[in-house]
């Protein structure tokens, strides 16, 4: 393994912190974290290999395992960056599966450690939360309508005809994953996200089907495909053969002031290029590496740590 190209970027993030974020996408203070958390995974599993009954190894035999921050680093610049494992491969000097491991062994940790929204955030922080000071706190953090959007991202084609028919977009004439995200107004956290539906379904239909996970009196803003749906403000439409009035078109430009954060919210996503570009892992990894993202994204906005 070559050891200079992590110390290389463990340099980076000292000396150079711009440089270093846009290499791994988060700053030192984050990956310090996730090293810590990643430490204390790695230490419970080895307290249980060596308290196994049938253990025959003395404890300290065995294969001498890569250091954990390094491991972490080679997940962090595969979210980042995505490039082939070949390539990630020869960055880092060590085999393509061994790089395979390593990205499978540290994204769930990341998963785990950083929530992908304020509601996931609240959940783990207390499971049994009355609706009641739920809908407290969320109104205390918003108290505006909420923002929503969709976008669709690429997968490879399913070897499944069935399969291949549901995740055909017409839109985007190409086998797609569509998510959702609702943030605050402003764009300050992600507030909501949905993972992983078929590229075909419809935008309003994945909104309505997941609406009841926030209170009722929460209030939305949307672009035109979520026209129809409850609490929810959308532009007007310019009617058949006809034009909007002139406050029509002010309203619509307003509203499109405040919905903009949410396209600057899924930019942000898309920065870490797995989440940018075809997803190339397995179908059933998905959710845990688009919830990943989405918890590198909040925490690159949320805690504003000087390095």
């Amino acid at each position: 393994m070559e050891f200079r190209y992590f110390h290389r970027i463990i340099h980076l993030l000292e000396d150079h912190p711009k440089r270093g974020k846009r290499l791994v996408g988060v700053k030192k203070h984050v990956v310090m974290r996730l090293w810590d958390a990643a430490e204390k995974q790695e230490k419970t599993k080895r307290e249980e290999r060596a308290n196994k009954p049938d253990r025959k190894r003395a404890p300290g035999g065995g294969h001498k395992p890569t250091p954990v921050l390094f491991q972490l680093l080679t997940a962090l610049l595969y979210i980042r960056q995505h490039p082939t494992m070949q390539m990630l491969s020869e960055w880092t000097g060590c085999a393509e599966s061994t790089v395979w491991n390593f990205i499978h062994a540290m994204i769930p940790v990341i998963r785990a450690e950083l929530p992908a929204s304020l509601l996931e955030g609240w959940k783990r922080e207390n499971s049994d939360m009355e609706q009641a000071d739920f809908e407290r706190l969320l109104a205390d953090v918003t108290g505006e309508p909420l923002i929503v959007d969709a976008w669709e991202q690429e997968r490879l084609r399913p070897k499944d005809d069935e399969k291949q028919k549901a995740c055909y977009s017409g839109k985007k004439k190409r086998h797609t994953r569509k998510n959702q995200v609702i943030i605050t107004q402003g764009g300050t956290d992600i507030v909501d996200v949905v993972f992983g539906e078929e590229g075909s379904r419809f935008d309003g239909n994945i909104f309505k089907e997941n609406q009841g996970r926030l209170p009722d009196s929460t209030q939305y803003e949307g672009d035109k495909a979520y026209q129809g749906q409850g609490r929810m403000t959308t532009p007007f439409k310019i009617p058949p053969k006809g034009e909007l009035t002139k406050e029509q078109k002010e309203f619509n430009r307003v509203l499109g002031e405040r919905r903009i954060y949410v396209e600057h919210k899924i930019r942000e996503i898309r920065i870490f290029r797995i989440s940018g570009e075809t997803f190339r892992m397995a179908d059933k990894i998905y959710d845990t590496v688009m919830g990943s993202v989405c918890g590198l994204v909040r925490v690159r906005q949320v805690e504003c740590v000087p390095c």
